[in-house]
């Protein structure tokens, strides 16, 4: 029976032991255990927390690459119908340019007539009157003054024709 006999030491020892597995569990593990759990829950709140900021933070970089592009289209847009614009502008007021400068022509085509006209009718007043005057002083002395009168009524009326 030597085998089984229970030695008091090794009963202490094994309590010991025991007592001491107790002491670190409760003092040491526990806590140690603890603060690790805690330190992990919290790198895992932490990392789900980063991942959720990263969607996040994609998902307001797409939005605002979306509104960049919306607003370049907005510009691109403004400008277009800007250079319409200006190009409408442009061809009025070329039209209203071409139109001013044939009035203009026309006005001034109107006015070189008219003094022309006036001209042509001034040197034909001026010629019927030397020619008056000439055939007066041809026929002063060869005809009498009815003679004179008719012969000239007569050129006038062929002339006016």
């Amino acid at each position: 029976m030597d085998l089984f006999e229970i030695n008091l030491t090794a009963v202490v020892q094994l309590l010991s032991f025991l007592f001491l597995l107790w002491m670190l569990n409760k003092l040491l593990y526990k806590p140690f255990f603890s603060i690790m759990d805690k330190r992990r829950e919290k790198i895992e709140s932490d990392l789900a927390e980063a991942e959720q900021l990263r969607k996040s933070a994609d998902a307001m970089k797409k939005q605002a690459e979306e509104e960049l592009k919306a607003a370049r289209q907005r510009a691109e847009q403004v400008i277009a119908a800007a250079e319409r614009e200006a190009e409408k502008i442009i061809e009025d007021a070329k039209q209203r340019a071409q139109k001013e400068a044939e009035k203009i022509i026309i006005n001034a085509q109107s006015e070189i007539e008219r003094q022309r006209q006036e001209a042509i009718s001034q040197v034909q007043s001026i010629a019927t009157e030397i020619a008056i005057s000439l055939a007066m002083k041809v026929l002063k002395d060869v005809v009498d003054e009815k003679a004179k009168r008719e012969y000239l009524m007569k050129i006038i009326r062929e002339y006016e024709k």
